[in-house]
Parts: C-alpha cells; sequence; structure tokens
C-alpha cells in the first residue's frame, strides 16, 4: 500500500515513514504531503523527542489540540497519531487522524513501512536544484549599496524557505537592521528588534543556531518571541566567525514548522556566501549603509 492510499485510509494530510538507523535514530524516508516533500531531509534521535520516544517503546501515542503543536524535529501539526511499527514509527498528522481507529493506523503503518525502502529517486536531485536557485537569486542581487544587499538578502532567505519573517544584523555602532519587506513584521521598535537579534548573533557567530520551538528558546525576547507568534528560528553567521552579523529567518504560527536539513543547508549556504559579498564590498570602500526607516 502507498503512502498516498494510507493517507487516504486515514484521514491523514501528512504520513511520515520514519525507519531506524544508526545509533537509533530515526530518518523520513518517504511518505505523503510534508513526509513526501521532506523526505530525505530530516534524522532525529528518539531520545530527544518525547512523543517518538514513548512510541519507540512500543505504544500507539495519540494527541489532537486545537493550536500547532511541534511532534518531532521541524514538523508541526494540530493532531497526530504515532504508530510503532518494526524498524522504527510512522507518523499520521492533521486532517481527520484524530478519529481513526487504533486498528486501522497500526495495519496502514505495517503496511507502508514495508512498501518503502530507499528515498525516492530524484530526491537528490530536486533538493540541489532548490540549493542551486536560491544560489542563482543570490547572484541575480542587486548590490549596488550594503542597504540594498542585505535588504534583498532578508527577502531572498526567507522566501526560499517560505518563512514569514527574514532579517540580517550587521555589526556597528549602531548596529544596522534589515528585514525582509515582505510577511510578518515585529511589532516592537527597531530598537527593541535589534536587542532581541544581538543575543541570537552572538550564539550564531559558534555556529548555525536552530530553534525548532522558540517555546525552548534559550533567547525569549520580545517582539521576536513565541509571544509574538513566532514559533521557529534560524541563524546563520555573516563574515568570518559572525564578524559581519548575522542572517536570521522565522516562522509564524500562521504556518507553525521548523527546518529540515535541507533548509539549514541552503540558508546556511546563502549565510556563508552572502557575507564573502558583503566583506567584499565593504573592502571596496561600499558607501555606508544609511539607517532604514
Amino acid at each position: 500500500m502507498s503512502a498516498a492510499e494510507v493517507a487516504e485510509r486515514t484521514g491523514a494530510h501528512d504520513v511520515f515513514i520514519l525507519r531506524r538507523i544508526e545509533d537509533q535514530r530515526l530518518f523520513n524516508l518517504d511518505g505523503h504531503g510534508r513526509g513526501s516533500g521532506w523526505a530525505g531531509n530530516i534524522t532525529v534521535a528518539p531520545g530527544e523527542e518525547p512523543m517518538l520516544h514513548e512510541a519507540m517503546d512500543g505504544r500507539l501515542v495519540r494527541k489532537n489540540s486545537g493550536v500547532p503543536f511541534r511532534v518531532f524535529g521541524p514538523y508541526w501539526s494540530t493532531s497526530v497519531a504515532i504508530v510503532p511499527v518494526e524498524h522504527g514509527v510512522v507518523v499520521f498528522g492533521g486532517g481527520d487522524v484524530a478519529g481513526c481507529d487504533d486498528a486501522v493506523l497500526t495495519a496502514a503503518a505495517s503496511q507502508v513501512m514495508g512498501h518503502v525502502s530507499a528515498v525516492p529517486g530524484g530526491k537528490r536531485e530536486a533538493d540541489d536544484a532548490e540549493l542551486r536557485q536560491a544560489l542563482e537569486a543570490l547572484e541575480a542581487m542587486d548590490t549596488s549599496t550594503i542597504h540594498k544587499a542585505a535588504t534583498q538578502l532578508a527577502a531572498l532567505a526567507a522566501r526560499s524557505l517560505s518563512c514569514e519573517f527574514g532579517a540580517v544584523l550587521l555589526n556597528g555602532s549602531p548596529p544596522q537592521l534589515f528585514m525582509a519587506d515582505e510577511g510578518w513584521r515585529p511589532a516592537g521598535t527597531k530598537d527593541e528588534v535589534v536587542a532581541a537579534l544581538l543575543p541570537l548573533q552572538q550564539a550564531a557567530s559558534e555556529g548555525m543556531l536552530v530553534e525548532q520551538d522558540t517555546a525552548q528558546s534559550a533567547f525569549p525576547y520580545r517582539p521576536l518571541s513565541r509571544e509574538d507568534g513566532l514559533v521557529a528560528r534560524l541563524a546563520v553567521p555573516l563574515g568570518s566567525d559572525g564578524k559581519l552579523g548575522v542572517l536570521v529567518v522565522a516562522h509564524a504560527g500562521s504556518a507553525a514548522r521548523g527546518f529540515t536539513s535541507l533548509c539549514q543547508k541552503v540558508v546556511s549556504t546563502l549565510g556563508e556566501n552572502a557575507g564573502r559579498m558583503l566583506e567584499a564590498q565593504l573592502a571596496s570602500g561600499s558607501p555606508p549603509a544609511p539607517r532604514p526607516d
């Protein structure tokens, strides 16, 4: 039985086939909906994921809520059923899965796990194409001024990951903030946004910062917190060791989701290449960026 047939039978919008690999980690082979779109791009440790950990102990796990919650890794939903099977678990999310009978879920999970043995052919090529498109868009940006380059970088990174928020913070006295012209906007002042981004910049200078659920963030500062509507954030350094600044993208609760390994690769690559571009521009004597309105 295919993942699409399983989704129809159980009423789920998303199906994730998570197979156990080395070190007891789970790897998303394929599925339906986001389970298919994210195939090959999720690897999680059940010990760090409470719902998966419970399912791996042999229990069918259910949860239903009026608001989105994080199920595992980057996946958020309002309803979920996680079924333990040989070699891993199958996650059914969204739709009418909350009302599906245990026996139907268990049978469907066993059948779909036996149907899939590898990530679909062509998925790697599709992922590589997505990365190439982002880099081509970066090369096509207007970099005549730092202001244009940083603003367009924030918008490109957000758009590439379907994020609702994107921003670039460049170090200086004072720091310079550039936010994407489209999408979600924080309610606070620019100084408040800068103050909320500075801790992220410091953390990202030591390596990419991934927050799949801002409710668990070590940096819960408004106006960029869970209370303000942001559910997941990703920050990457700009310039050598983040000396130039930081690029931050985030998902809002209106489209709750986190960041797959492909998402992380795309933004990390954009940050690395844009950092070199901005450093070269500054070294060539590009006019200083005006403080945005």
